[in-house]
């Protein structure tokens, strides 16, 4: 579904299947709209884990079953074991069997989750233990809708957790960055929804002495704040936008958990800010609003700095101006941790909007990664309708580079692989209808060559609805996919030895 080898591409990458909609994996048979992903060692190195969302509505696919006998519909995480040295699937399952809810009760009933069932879990991101502070492996996965809650899976116990201390918004993903101490961890966090600031979220390890997962990895209690400007005049994409220029400013606390007004206008039962408020907070923080933020990822090299994508779209700032970010912008956020509030310099790495045919750029950037190789590597998902109407391309893969700028398309979708068997494609000649999400570098876990750059990606085949997709509840077609690449050198000569495998 995903090829590197197209008239537009030719840069030398190669895509390998996995995993398509409709298969069935030792009795367990993954649904579709397959979204964020992360990747975790396995014990005895013979296999990674994949966790993969899926993008499901509340009460849409088959219903599954929780270890308690609860059953559910909607969103849900899927686990892969990919054997290292064959790059081939040996089983998959449900990646959890309990859930807490935002009491940290375990949830018995659909009517403990706001929308009777997980709705849509979109990008992801998985933390290894030890990395950044953290304890355990962690997937953190989000509910992208307003109101939305985050959440986070312990890998090993198989356990899904409420994060209701990160806040509540349109969750697209959360990436960890280096607070510089051992007690406390940090993530930059993007709400999808037009005219959306950025979060940070830090939160104190320990802080409640319950010893629960939420409270040794630093979920349990902490601070919410979103990032403003030093020049006020500085607001909207209108004020800020064009390849690499920069803007510093701050993260501006927000109050996000108040005990005494539980269950009172704008505050949750348990104390938590709800949608409004905190909307109402942030802008009268004067806090920047993106087009609509996306998916982040923070430098391998140097974890105070992390690559953003805001999608873009027609997004009505100020009736009498043209939105200045309808083709989308990719973002890089450097962050002072030494410094009372948190201060925080963005710089545009790209930015279609400002180039001379915005569709030969980089168009509605969502899902990114930011590779060893020291290279930021995007997808696209359509959120304007003049999406290829230049180009004639599908929705493609680029390789970024943060440093010089330089942006070369090395995947893009191939709607003639219309699958599984039996199923037709209701978007045909419908440019940018299907989707690749999830990217991530996964080089360093698998046996590769020693100048081979693999990634993992996803594909969302929208148009693929019938079939047993239908008959089996799996909602819509797609595939997981590697892709692959031997290249003499790195994209800033940051990529560093590995033994061959």
């Amino acid at each position: 579904m995903m090829v590197g080898d197209t008239p537009a591409t030719s840069n030398g990458w190669n895509v390998q299947p996995v995993f398509t909609v409709g298969e069935t994996i030792k009795g367990y048979t993954p649904p579709g709209i397959l979204d964020g992903t992360g990747a975790f060692k396995s014990k005895d190195r013979g296999h990674v884990r994949v966790l993969v969302n899926h993008e499901l509505r509340s009460d849409a696919g088959y219903a599954y079953t929780l270890a308690n006998g609860t059953q559910l519909h909607g969103a849900r995480v899927s686990y892969f074991d990919i054997q290292t040295s064959t790059r081939k699937v040996k089983r998959a399952g449900l990646a959890y069997d309990t859930i807490y809810d935002r009491g940290g009760n375990i949830v018995t009933s659909s009517s403990q989750l706001d929308f009777g069932g997980f709705n849509r879990f979109c990008s992801a991101r998985g933390v290894s233990a030890g990395e950044l502070s953290f304890m355990d492996d962690i997937f953190f996965t989000g509910e992208e809708t307003g109101g939305g809650t985050q959440w986070a899976v312990d890998v090993e116990a198989q356990k899904i957790w409420a994060v209701p201390a990160m806040g509540v918004g349109a969750w697209e993903s959360w990436t960890p960055v280096d607070t510089g101490s051992p007690t406390t961890v940090a993530l930059l966090g993007g709400d999808d929804r037009g005219g959306a600031p950025l979060y940070l979220y830090v939160g104190q390890k320990g802080a409640k002495g319950d010893g629960s997962f939420l409270d040794r990895n630093g979920l349990a209690r902490g601070t919410l704040s979103c990032w403003k400007a030093d020049d006020d005049g500085i607001r909207t994409p209108n004020d800020f936008n064009g390849f690499f220029n920069m803007t510093s400013g701050t993260f501006v606390a927000l109050n996000n958990y108040e005990p005494a007004q539980a269950g009172t206008p704008g505050w949750d039962a348990l104390g938590y800010a709800d949608q409004d408020n905190l909307d109402a907070q942030t802008l009268a923080a004067g806090c920047f609003r993106f087009s609509r933020p996306e998916d982040m990822h923070n430098d391998p090299m140097n974890s105070t700095v992390a690559a953003f994508a805001s999608t873009g779209r027609v997004f009505s700032y100020n009736g009498a101006t043209v939105d200045a970010d309808q083709w989308g912008t990719v973002y890089q956020v450097s962050m002072d941790f030494t410094v009372d509030p948190v201060a925080a310099q963005v710089k545009i790495l790209h930015d279609a909007d400002a180039l001379p045919v915005s569709d030969m750029g980089i168009r509605s950037p969502d899902n990114l990664t930011w590779g060893d190789d020291g290279a930021i590597y995007v997808q696209e998902d359509r959120s304007i309708g003049a999406f290829g109407s230049v180009t004639g391309v599908e929705a493609s893969i680029w390789k970024l580079s943060p440093t010089s700028g330089d942006f070369a398309r090395i995947g893009e979708m191939n709607r003639a692989a219309v699958a599984p068997a039996g199923t037709t494609d209701s978007g045909a000649g419908d440019i940018g209808n299907w989707e690749s999400s999830g990217i991530l570098d996964v080089t360093d876990l698998f046996k590769t060559r020693r100048d081979e750059v693999l990634l993992l990606g996803t594909v969302q085949a929208h148009g693929i609805r019938d079939g047993v997709v239908a008959d089996q509840g799996l909602v819509e077609g797609g595939q997981l996919f590697f892709m692959s690449r031997e290249q003499a050198g790195s994209d800033s000569d940051r990529k560093h030895d590995r033994d061959d495998h």
